[in-house]
């Protein structure tokens, strides 16, 4: 039960071929669009993959999504005699009973049935040969010891429009990407440190370089200080020091030596008031808290992480910058729930570091960071895109869309160094911008309220 709480399309079909190399691109671009955007504001949202979260969204039948896939795991992915008869449902709840594992082992079994792929063949051949995609619901009942199919299906359910009312209007009104990848088949930070610096020096977990500025490659914060273009890492935090996670801008030396910190990084209350006033940065990075009601990540309700990316839209689209401003809203990783499209494989690492951890089986696996993780719903705002445009790709304009996308475009837009070969693959998104701004009756002021369901 569900309580009220308060078109230009480009169709590509999934060539499932590693990833193309840089120079193969063929977007073309208008040559003024920098002058259109000023401001960027980047909100990273936690933990919901594509097609748990946009799966059931029908405005549009280009959408890649679960509407026109019947997707289905077995229990035990590993036998491959095993029917696989645990099918996606619109049926997401709105607080997900378990939080399912997103170490890279554990996305290892849900993209390819196996905790130990053979990452040499794997990486030479085209991402649908090897990656299933069939593993989710097997993880699931493996990392809570269940064999009850309808708490492991929780990881591959979806929600339907009216689930998530707050970001299917704003899909409704500006660019979707349904084939935008997260940087790592990984968990929140390693993924986050992709976002901001092109790479997580290879740290493939939430360890403790996170939280104490551990980090020392540059990153878009050091970039841009250098550059003399303003930033700000607006954070809301609510957990103390010691607990939870930093916001991102803290995971560098940088940011602590040259006392960004406390120059740089201010609670979100902060952002609301220089909204309003038309006094946000160039640059404005939004953290969530994290991970317990308003970031998405399990067990925060969905609808109270609607109800925040309400208030930060609301914030952008009344502010007096807002005609100058791109507003990315993005995920960090899938957080374990299902997708049914393989990632790419055979990309560039943001470095030639790797990363090793246990797998549930006690065996070892290392990773070198050359592929994908599984799509995540992203969305570009702004009154220079198109209303009700899916943007979705394939490989045949040279990179993909993944989070280094956004480090990308920045550096076309501000002449900025591309900070590693990962960030120079990816594919940038400048050609969605306008020729001409749309009028300002064109986009909603205010979202419908979130809802709240069981």
């Amino acid at each position: 039960m569900i309580t009220i709480l308060s078109t230009i399309t480009a169709v590509a079909v999934f060539t499932g071929l590693t990833a193309a190399a840089p120079d193969k691109r063929v977007i073309q671009t208008h040559s003024d669009w920098r002058s259109k955007i000023k401001n960027v504001v980047v909100l990273v949202e936690e933990n919901r993959s594509f097609d748990t979260f946009c799966g059931g969204l029908d405005y549009n039948p280009s959408i890649d999504g679960l509407l026109k896939h019947n997707y289905c795991n077995s229990m035990n992915a590993t036998d491959p005699k095993q029917k696989a008869d645990v099918c996606a449902g619109p049926l997401a709840a709105d607080v997900a009973k378990d939080d399912p594992n997103h170490s890279i082992s554990g996305v290892n079994m849900q993209l390819f049935s196996t905790w130990h792929p053979d990452e040499s063949a794997v990486n030479a051949a085209p991402a649908w040969k090897y990656e299933n995609m069939r593993g989710f619901v097997t993880e699931q009942a493996t990392a809570y010891n269940t064999e009850d199919k309808a708490r492991a299906a929780e990881a591959i359910n979806y929600y339907t429009p009216d689930h998530i009312p707050v970001f299917e209007t704003m899909a409704k009104n500006f660019v979707l990407f349904d084939r935008w990848f997260c940087a790592v088949p990984g968990p929140t930070n390693p993924n986050r440190a992709y976002i901001t610096s092109g790479t997580s020096h290879g740290h493939g977990r939430n360890d403790n370089a996170f939280g104490v500025f551990g980090l020392p490659q540059k990153s878009i914060f050091e970039q841009l200080s250098e550059k003399n273009v303003s930033w700000i890492n607006y954070q809301n935090s609510t957990t103390g020091p010691g607990k939870g996670f930093n916001p991102d801008a803290a995971f560098y030396q940088w940011t602590l030596a040259s006392g960004a910190n406390a120059t740089n990084i201010k609670p979100i209350q902060q952002f609301y008031t220089d909204a309003a006033a038309g006094k946000l940065p160039a640059f404005t990075y939004i953290n969530p808290e994290c991970c317990s009601y308003q970031s998405f990540h399990p067990p925060s309700p969905i609808s109270l992480g609607e109800a925040f990316i309400k208030g930060i839209y609301e914030a952008v689209r009344n502010s007096p910058q807002w005609n100058e401003t791109l507003f990315i809203l993005t995920f960090d990783e899938h957080g374990g729930f299902g997708d049914h499209v393989p990632p790419p494989v055979g990309v560039p690492a943001g470095d030639d570091l790797t990363y090793t951890e246990t797998a549930t089986d006690g065996k070892n696996i290392t990773f070198a960071f050359n592929r994908l993780g599984p799509r995540v719903p992203t969305l570009l705002i702004s009154p220079w895109v198109g209303k009700g445009v899916i943007e979705n790709k394939g490989s045949n304009f040279g990179g993909e869309y993944t989070h280094t996308s956004i480090l990308n475009f920045l550096s076309e837009l501000w002449g900025l160094d591309k900070l590693t070969p990962r960030v120079a693959w990816s594919s940038t998104f400048e050609h969605l911008i306008l020729d001409q701004k749309r009028t300002d009756g064109d986009s909603p002021k205010r979202l419908p309220d979130p809802v709240e369901w069981v």
